[in-house]
């Protein structure tokens, strides 16, 4: 009787674990393909506009050679965009930074860095 037991609770055990692990990665949003760089030099975003699929991810690397600090900055994205604040870094850097992120809402995506907003500003454009 105990060993019929502890089988019964080692197969809930796993279909629970199976379960969550199967939600979870419903949830995740599902990266497609390399992520398109962008550079964040002095004063400019390289490239300034960039059109994306559904999914797609933008890696944006700061310059060796910068003298100023950047950050990226979201200044304005598509209708019903949930978590605006994670399409921001938190910090400036100067060099050797990267800020990933995917793109799951399709929709129009308007970038700035907050030090030089007048400069430095891009758009994504995200499609299904």
């Amino acid at each position: 009787m105990l060993k019929r037991s502890l089988k019964v609770l080692v197969v809930v055990v796993a279909v629970f674990a199976l379960t969550g692990a199967a939600a979870t990665a419903a949830k995740a949003p599902q990266k497609k393909g390399k992520p398109k760089e962008v550079s964040v030099a002095d004063f400019y975003f390289g490239p300034e506009t960039l059109n994306l699929k559904e999914g797609q991810s933008v890696n944006w690397v700061w310059a060796e050679g910068n003298t100023y600090p950047h950050d990226v900055h979201l200044k304005s994205g598509p209708k019903g965009l949930k978590e605006k604040k994670s399409y921001s870094t938190k910090t400036t850097a100067v060099t050797d930074a990267e800020f990933e992120k995917t793109f799951t809402t399709p929709g129009t995506y308007k970038f700035i860095c907050t030090i030089h907003p007048t400069q430095m500003h891009m758009t994504i454009v995200v499609k299904k």
